[in-house]
């Protein structure tokens, strides 16, 4: 991945739908090769982090933002088979089908209500697309809708954007019942192989326990 194509990366973080899903349409068949010469390791940790938690291999797990299936074959790999992508970029879900670690994919703006019943699922996890969503305290409260009382929702965040505010928003649904901090993890490298990126976008892995 070239230095431009970095940093329109990070530029895309304010793009309109129709923007966002364009460029992951195109950037898709590249997608996976950039990433790994980034050495992008978030779809693995996360995986590992999932499984120490309390499920078992039929467990229903929503992939949010699962673009080409990184992150659900990573979950395929530690054991998990009943996984449900959802993703903006139909060109990214096609790849991630050929990848056959999904049970079921679904296309839609992770900005929108989810196209799931309430509690459809044990776990869902949100890796590298949080800086994407428009509404943080709305779309934390639909994970919570989808994920059943005792399950589990995982999300990594960058380091410099782990405000106070959005601190807030996380803190704000405990006090209100809906979930229990699990585990934060330190700063871990996102991009390691990124020059445009330091300490500073690192990012944390976070687990929550759902409770209502």
């Amino acid at each position: 991945m070239t230095n431009s194509q970095d940093s329109r990366l990070v530029d895309m973080q304010n793009a309109e739908v129709g923007e966002l899903q364009d460029y992951y349409d195109r950037w898709s068949a590249k997608y996976d090769s950039d990433l790994e010469a980034l050495g992008y390791e978030a779809p693995k940790v996360a995986a590992l982090t999932l499984a120490q938690c309390d499920l078992d291999s039929e467990s229903a797990v929503l992939d949010v933002g699962c673009g080409t299936g990184l992150t659900g074959q990573a979950l395929f790999e530690k054991g998990f088979k009943n996984i449900t992508g959802l993703d903006i970029s139909n060109a990214s879900l096609e790849l991630a089908s050929a990848k056959n670690c999904y049970r079921q994919l679904t296309q839609g703006d992770i900005n929108e209500k989810f196209a799931f019943p309430d509690n459809a699922f044990a776990a869902a996890q949100c890796i590298g697309t949080l800086s994407y969503v428009r509404n943080i305290p709305a779309f934390m409260r639909e994970l919570c809708r989808v994920v059943m009382p005792q399950g589990f929702i995982m999300f990594t965040h960058r380091q410099d954007l782990h405000d106070d505010t959005f601190k807030g928003y996380l803190a704000s649904l405990a006090t209100e019942g809906k979930w229990e901090l699990v585990d934060h993890s330190e700063p871990k490298p996102y991009l390691p192989n990124f020059e445009d990126f330091d300490s500073e976008q690192d990012i944390h892995y976070d687990v929550y326990r759902v409770l209502a």
